[in-house]
């Protein structure tokens, strides 16, 4: 069988316009087909809100174990399986991107997934992204709101350091201004809101802080042409707003990269461009899995850099897998996707982003396991430099875990990457944008120096 991907092409984020489809395991689907509607039920009940619940990748003493390279038969267990041989992706035209709307399918659940224990937070640690503040302040903006999350407002950079993009209530007083923004219980979206950049010329910028209020499953940012009205839109990409770039994606209540501003030697004068007189779009997926009224709400910081101090461009990895899946109630089956580096570089991040059914994401660079995420209710972010140390890679104990250190790559080096799904639902699983009523399979990252082939940046 044989599965659709796209290879995005972007220079920071999770989103971008497409270069193409290639081929997978199981039959795909045409390019550009939306997948097919399964209605809206109501979202299980959760272990906890994203409110309550913390994750972080347990600290493993271990050696880790030898993982089998890529090209063997993949297992349907999800702790030993390993990605089988796949020809490298073909590029080619008309492939749909994440700027493209894609309506969700909200599926009957069946079986609730798998509740998880949550996990702590270690604040200590040199980490992309977080799932709880790291400070005791319930309300460090002042805001007093009257929903969930005001402990996750950040206030703007210092003047002169750059600027902030709020995407949410400008008024807290305001009812019409409230209800733009709320999710009630039970409720799930999945479309964009848009918010004003507030700068009017070109500008580098080499750090981006986001943090959101409980209840966001991921958010994917394209910047826009002009100053469209600010509001929630249908769909995923503002009603058709042009897209003309990026300022980052992640499936995190917080981000921050470089981690609190500090770059590591070698990535010293790393930075990417923002266009001015533009606006940030916003694909927001959220949901409420408690008994209040929530807001969809975010901040994002972005500081800025005079751009004769960016001396080095980042590139972004941006592959959507899966398109064509079809995944039977009760069944098993391991997606593999792989791509080709085009020239020497480095992979500075990676994160891997999937649903419930999806309990292990796992990435190799050729023949070396470099990436294994066992939650996939907050796939965390690993960084690949000389100041981080991802926690170790330990298959059988079903961890989060990473190499740590520069990531090097060649021309010719293979990227690939694979989806363990188990769906114990009891309707088929394809690829849509809901967390128990569809599954995905889609790989971000940061690269420098290179790029995948059939990427346009």
């Amino acid at each position: 069988m044989r599965h659709a991907i796209v290879l995005v092409a972007l220079v920071l984020c999770a989103c971008g316009s497409s270069d193409g489809a290639n081929d997978g395991t199981t039959e795909a689907a045409a390019p550009g087909s939306a997948p097919a509607q399964m209605g809206n039920p109501p979202l299980p009940a959760m272990a906890a809100s994203r409110a309550g619940v913390t994750t972080q990748a347990p600290s493993v003493t271990d050696q880790p174990s030898p993982a089998e390279p890529p090209g063997q038969a993949a297992a349907s267990d999800p702790g030993q399986g390993q990605p089988p041989t796949e020809q490298p992706a073909a590029a080619g035209a008309g492939a749909p991107g994440l700027a493209e709307p894609v309506e969700p399918a909200s599926g009957a659940m069946g079986n609730e997934a798998a509740e998880l224990p949550p996990p702590t937070d270690n604040c200590v640690d040199r980490r992309v992204s977080y799932s709880q503040p790291c400070h005791s302040d319930p309300n460090p903006c002042g805001i007093d709101s009257g929903f969930p999350g005001d402990e996750f407002c950040i206030l703007p950079p210092a003047e002169g350091e750059g600027f902030q993009i709020h995407i949410g209530p400008d008024d807290y007083a305001d009812p019409a201004e409230i209800a733009k923004y709320t999710i009630e219980p039970g409720e799930e979206f999945n479309n964009s809101v848009l918010g004003h950049i507030p700068v009017d010329e070109d500008v580098f910028f080499n750090r981006i802080t986001v943090q959101l209020r409980p209840g966001s499953h991921h958010w994917i940012s394209s910047v826009v042409e002009g100053r469209p009205e600010e509001r929630v839109y249908n769909g995923t990409d503002c009603e058709g707003a042009r897209q003309i770039g990026s300022v980052g994606g992640g499936q995190n209540l917080i981000y921050d990269n470089p981690p609190g501003g500090v770059p590591a030697p070698e990535n010293e004068g790393l930075g990417r461009e923002l266009r001015g007189d533009s606006s940030l779009c916003m694909n927001l997926h959220a949901y409420n899995v408690t008994e209040q009224t929530q807001l969809r709400e975010m901040w994002i910081n972005v500081y800025t850099a005079p751009e004769a101090e960016v001396t080095q461009r980042a590139g972004r990895i941006g592959i959507v897998g899966g398109l064509g899946m079809a995944v039977p109630p009760g069944e098993k089956e391991t997606i593999t996707y792989t791509e080709t580096f085009d020239r020497p570089g480095r992979i500075i991040q990676l994160y891997g982003h999937r649903h419930a059914w999806t309990p292990r994401f796992a990435v190799w660079l050729n023949d070396e396991l470099i990436y294994d995420s066992w939650d996939w209710y907050e796939s965390i972010v690993y960084n690949y430099d000389s100041l981080t140390m991802n926690p170790p890679i330990n298959s059988e104990a079903k961890v989060d875990g990473a190499i740590s250190g520069m990531l090097e790559v060649k021309a010719g080096d293979q990227l690939k990457f694979s989806c363990f799904v188990e769906n114990d639902s009891d309707i088929t699983m394809r690829w849509a944008n809901s967390l128990y009523g569809g599954e995905m399979c889609n790989l971000w990252g940061t690269t420098v120096g290179t790029q995948l082939v059939g990427s346009r940046w």
